[in-house]
């Protein structure tokens, strides 16, 4: 068995001192931490040396897309009901060297910012083997460890945007999207997957994901409890979103009290097995319901505010009791794959309600992005921190840079200071998958070199979907006219009136 002495660097746990981490070898056997302690001597293992070090364990990204990799930079100034025109298509009929392309740029961005595990809540369309092998392989070519979901869905963007279909002359209802696709074959082909890959060496955690719920028919998300409860499968979802979806919700799900999250309690999906991504619009007796049936929430403050969906209640979870974890989103909507600025406008943000203190200090972001994360998919107990018998998942960060100068708290400094320039060395598994701040396992430049090459062909298919954009979009806006005229009882939005 191969070990790896990670040796003299500051090691930062939450069950250890956060401001002034103490220095600490990190023993590696295989895949996992051995020890952790001062002065290990271990025969026969490589040494790194961690001096001049802070030693942390790697983030986990726990809400991520990796269809519209190759779309960063392409869009702002669009609510979500607009990128959704835009980017949504991405996953849709692309070829499989666009696929492995994307992917593998992905988790090469995941990993140089420290992220050791990523939730892929992957879109794609068909439904083929192919385009699970081309994903979950330039997965394990990178290196990363990945909780990969296969989106599932069986109503259209037409079905679930209000007013939409009434308001769009019928030869725009192709650009809001009208695929419908039947529930039965998507279950079936998600099992499948999930007898015929299995978990890569523990590499590879599998979980089921309903687009959102108020895309799904009862029968699918009853499916999709049915087999989590069997199979011990954590579920990610999309919920509220935006104001149009807590809108949408009032008027669709009146047999369920309006809202979504009691249309996911009658079919069996809530509870420590399910996240909900965003939650952004939850009413009062809803984050009640989400806190006593200890959902688990991950919060994507990046883009929520870069498509204007507003500001998620975090002090009413955090008060409530709800785990938090904490994603990027797409990189068409946040264009970037970040924890570092995720947690720090976790922080931020909570500040923008009242000046009392509030507790989401730097040290709850840190738990956040990795303990939080990791148990949103029954991982917490191997990934998330620093000790014996967790996998070696640990990310070196130079304390020489700028951010940690002079060194007053390690975990403030991570969070409100460093860029990610301090990144150095990273380790997933057992295994130096960064090193000196390059990937050991895949040519970056050849992978440019290819990405460059299929830019021409997505650049020109966004092209096309702008043009359907365009015309659609006087109606979204009569949409976002109507959401607003409608009273409500909760406003999430910083710096404007309540709109009851």
């Amino acid at each position: 068995m191969k070990k790896i002495l990670v040796r003299g660097g500051r090691v930062l746990d939450m069950e250890q001192d956060l401001d002034e981490p103490p220095v600490r070898d990190v023993l590696i056997a295989g895949d996992s931490i051995a020890s952790v302690g001062a002065h290990l001597e271990p025969s026969g293992a490589e040494v790194i040396d961690a001096s001049g070090m802070l030693v942390i364990p790697g983030f986990v990204n726990a809400h991520y897309h990796s269809h519209d990799v190759l779309a960063r930079g392409m869009f702002e100034d669009l609510a979500l009901e607009y990128w959704g025109t835009l980017a949504g298509p991405l996953g849709l009929r692309r070829s499989i060297a666009e696929v492995r392309a994307r992917t593998l740029a992905g988790a090469l961005e995941c990993l140089r910012n420290g992220i050791t595990t990523v939730q892929d809540m992957s879109s794609f369309s068909p439904m083929t083997e192919e385009y699970v092998d081309a994903i979950l392989d330039a997965y394990a070519e990178a290196g990363i460890r990945v909780i990969f979901s296969v989106t599932v869905r069986d109503l259209s963007q037409l079905d679930t945007i209000p007013w939409i279909e009434e308001l769009a002359p019928r030869e725009l209802h192709e650009v809001v999207g009208t695929q419908r696709d039947p529930a039965g074959p998507q279950m079936d082909f998600v099992s499948r997957q999930i007898e015929r890959i299995g978990e890569r060496g523990g590499m590879v955690r599998w979980a089921l994901s309903p687009s959102a719920p108020q895309r799904c028919t009862p029968p699918l998300l009853e499916a999709l409890a049915d087999l989590s409860r069997r199979r011990n499968l954590p579920v990610y979802t999309h919920v509220y979103e935006t104001r149009v979806q807590r809108i949408f919700s009032h008027d669709r799900l009146s047999a369920y009290g309006g809202s979504a999250l009691k249309f996911m309690q009658a079919a069996g999906l809530l509870g420590p097995l399910v996240t909900i991504a965003h939650g952004v619009w939850p009413e009062e007796a809803e984050l009640d319901l989400i806190g006593r049936s200890g959902t688990n929430v991950v919060l994507n403050m990046l883009s929520n505010l870069k498509l204007k969906s507003g500001v998620a209640p975090i002090l009413d979870y955090r008060a409530r009791g709800v785990n938090l974890a904490l994603g990027c989103d797409n990189c068409s909507c946040s264009d970037v794959q970040s924890m570092l600025q995720v947690m720090k406008l976790f922080c931020l943000l909570s500040g923008v309600s009242a000046p009392q203190r509030t507790g989401v200090t730097a040290a709850e972001a840190f738990r956040a992005a990795t303990l939080g994360g990791a148990r949103t998919a029954g991982l917490s107990s191997t990934v998330g921190a620093l000790r014996p018998g967790y996998k070696a998942d640990l990310v070196l960060m130079d304390l020489a840079d700028p951010a940690y100068v002079p060194l007053n708290s390690a975990v403030r400094q991570l969070v409100y200071s460093d860029s990610g320039r301090s990144i150095r060395t990273v380790i997933v598994d057992g295994h130096v998958v960064v090193r000196d701040g390059r990937a050991t396992r895949v040519d970056e430049a050849a992978l440019r070199a290819e990405i460059a090459g299929l830019m021409p062909a997505v650049r020109g298919d966004i092209g096309k979907m702008r043009a359907g954009y365009d015309k659609l979009r006087p109606f979204i806006d009569e949409v976002h006219r109507r959401a607003w005229a409608r009273p409500l009882t909760i406003n999430r939005f910083v710096g404007r009136e309540n709109s009851k």
